[in-house]
């Protein structure tokens, strides 16, 4: 899964490029290889511009990102639940935080 030097760096920017051309959802889909993960990039880059900014993803937000994937690619026609966006997500070595310990 290869991450672009925007989205690491300028999170923010990252954020805004993909609502500004929601084309780029269908490519991040393409670039992630799984909605779990291309999610997980988008949860990832958001918990890192708020003003304290957390390193892991909760299984929320995870979902929520899924869900937003969702409504720009018409080729996603159903979002797991959290756990299992998670679980994909673990498998792959993409941390997201337990939900026990979620907020």
């Amino acid at each position: 899964m290869k991450k672009h030097k925007d989205e690491i760096e300028r999170p923010g920017e990252w954020l805004r490029q993909l609502h500004e051309n929601t084309q780029r959802y269908q490519l991040l889909l393409d670039e992630a290889g799984s909605l779990a993960l291309a999610a997980h990039r988008i949860a990832s880059a958001r918990c890192r511009t708020r003003p304290c900014a957390v390193p892991v993803p909760t299984g929320t937000e995870l979902h929520a990102a899924a869900r937003e994937i969702q409504w720009h690619v018409p080729a996603v026609d159903r979002v797991p639940s959290a756990a299992d966006l998670a679980q994909d997500c673990d498998a792959a070595g993409a941390p997201v935080m337990p939900m026990s310990y979620a907020a």
